[in-house]
């Protein structure tokens, strides 16, 4: 059984591209669109410059490495990273994924199921988004420092904050 949900930066309700700041959108509308392919098959785009935006300290480049070695070879084998950024629900796109989205929103909205929502600090949450998840019942929250990728940038604070959490749960 679940005894909770912990979550941070996630794809809690669908988006809109008014949401998104003018160059997050830039980036995610080409993405979706035929120039992506050579982004992210050719070039890796989404390793090399959306991950490292994601974060607010420099990866090492051991670290670095580790992130293209799934991905290290150019052609189909990061399309996975495309798949990803053309399945984000964005203005009812894709349908499937919209809906799938909106039904687990709804879910959440109104679910007893203890929640733990790990904010960044400054994030990258869009305000609309942010507020959103500030409304789920059950819910508890802390703040620590990171943009998107926070595990990269708060490890322990995360890894404290959930423990701290889980002993509360019944």
């Amino acid at each position: 059984a679940v005894k909770g949900i912990a979550y941070m930066e996630a794809i809690a309700r669908p988006y809109t591209w008014s949401e998104y700041p003018e160059a997050g959108r830039k980036t995610f509308e080409a993405l979706r669109s035929p120039a992506g392919e050579q982004m992210v098959l050719e070039q890796n785009s989404f390793i090399e410059f959306n991950l490292p935006a994601g974060i607010l300290r420099k990866l090492s480049e051991e670290e670095m490495n580790e992130y293209r070695r799934p991905f290290a070879e150019p052609g189909e084998g990061r399309r996975p990273t495309l798949s990803f950024a053309r399945q984000l629900p964005i203005d009812g796109e894709p349908a499937d994924v919209t809906e799938i989205v909106t039904t687990y929103a709804e879910w959440l909205s109104s679910s007893p199921i203890p929640k733990l929502f790990i904010q960044g600090n400054p994030g990258r949450l869009q305000p609309s988004q942010l507020a959103f998840c500030r409304t789920l019942p059950a819910q508890s929250q802390v703040t620590v420092q990171g943009l998107h990728n926070l595990q990269e940038d708060s490890p322990d604070e995360i890894g404290q904050a959930i423990a701290n959490w889980l002993q509360h749960l019944k």
